[in-house]
């Protein structure tokens, strides 16, 4: 099947992300410091599912409330691993900081697919009609920038996680939503292949 073979390619990919990679002119640099990753994230886990449930019938004012939850959610995790969430969605994140556990990265990768599955669970409730008004688009945009740029800072932190998160979601059979287009971009980076895990993530 179309999955065995990317979860067959998984392991792989974190000797990828082992290897040294030079910084590019659009990669950030982040002030160093010492970081409880499992705990800001599962603090963040706890405040994403704080912004409550969505449905097709929900109407402008509560989605717009609820995206401003999770944006205020991915805002505090931002500042607490220390990555500045107001940057364009394809930079590189380079964080010079060191996490308290090295041996906390599949506890972190589960917690992180958590928050993945709550956001797409979220943004995939919200009518199409809705999600087309421009507040809201830019709501939109902001959780999808602020949750690929926090994968990125956490993957700078904890080498390898992704690869993690990725495997939990394809195991899940997590279907993401296009309104995640750079949570997409950037599993679809990792793999390499377009038909493979973010394939299996599309459906």
């Amino acid at each position: 099947m179309r999955f065995a073979a990317v979860l067959c390619a998984l392991p792989l990919i974190g000797s990828v992300f082992a290897a040294p990679t030079p910084i590019k002119e659009n990669t950030v640099a982040v002030a160093t410091r010492n970081v409880d990753v499992l705990a800001i994230v599962t603090q963040l886990e706890a405040d994403v599912k704080a912004a409550g449930s969505l449905s097709a019938l929900s109407v402008e004012a509560e989605v717009t409330a609820c995206l401003h939850v999770v944006v205020g959610a991915f805002n505090k995790c931002g500042e607490a691993l220390g990555i500045e969430l107001g940057l364009d969605v394809e930079a590189d994140v380079a964080i010079a900081a060191i996490a308290k556990r090295q041996d906390v990265t599949q506890e972190v990768a589960q917690v992180l697919a958590n928050v993945v599955v709550q956001v797409n669970t979220l943004v995939g409730s919200i009518s199409s009609d809705v999600a087309s008004i421009s507040v809201v688009a830019a709501l939109l945009g902001q959780v999808d920038s602020a949750l690929t740029l926090v994968l990125k800072g956490v993957e700078a932190i904890l080498a390898g996680v992704l690869t993690l998160v990725a495997g939990i979601l394809v195991d899940l059979k997590c279907v993401l939503s296009p309104l995640l287009g750079g949570v997409l971009g950037l599993l679809d980076a990792l793999v390499g292949i377009v038909g493979g895990l973010v394939g299996g993530l599309l459906g």
